[in-house]
């Protein structure tokens, strides 16, 4: 620049131009203070469990002394989040029906089980449990070819 007028005015601008803003963030005022803030927990709902069709069971089916056998299980989740199946264990005697004949002694048995298996939010799964059940030798032979209907506790937990 070579106006050395025009420079003095811009100096002088300048200069209060920083001093006015650097006055301006000085004049601000901070203060703060401590309240509650509120928010509220919704209520889990219990799942509700279905039994499957005997038509889905094509292995790990029962016999009197045999090996463990599969059991299966419709999980309903009526939650607004996903759940996960921690454990299903037995909570009443096991009825048998659709058999040969009469079956009121089952000899069926449950073992308790912990699947870790997810279940979406208002959705369901069914879970698949081999090893679950097994039948001794007192079973009735009326059960033969019997579905079995198995009084189980499901527990679940948020995911």
């Amino acid at each position: 620049m070579k106006n050395p007028t025009l420079r003095r005015v811009l100096v002088v601008t300048t200069v209060v131009g920083a001093t006015l803003g650097g006055g301006i963030a000085v004049a601000a005022w901070t203060s703060s203070g401590a309240g509650t803030a509120g928010a509220k927990a919704g209520t889990a709902t219990a799942p509700t469990t279905g039994t499957v069709a005997a038509s889905a069971f094509t292995s790990g089916l029962l016999y009197p002394g045999g090996p463990s056998g599969e059991a299966r299980i419709l999980v309903n989740n009526p939650n607004p989040y996903p759940v996960k199946v921690t454990s299903v264990v037995a909570n009443g005697t096991p009825a048998g029906s659709g058999g040969t004949g009469t079956c009121t002694t089952t000899g069926v048995g449950w073992i308790a089980q912990s699947p870790n298996t997810s279940v979406p939010a208002s959705g369901s799964a069914t879970l698949i449990l081999p090893g679950a059940v097994s039948m001794t030798t007192a079973s009735d032979d009326g059960c033969q070819g019997a579905l079995f209907s198995i009084p189980v506790t499901v527990t679940v937990v948020s995911q």
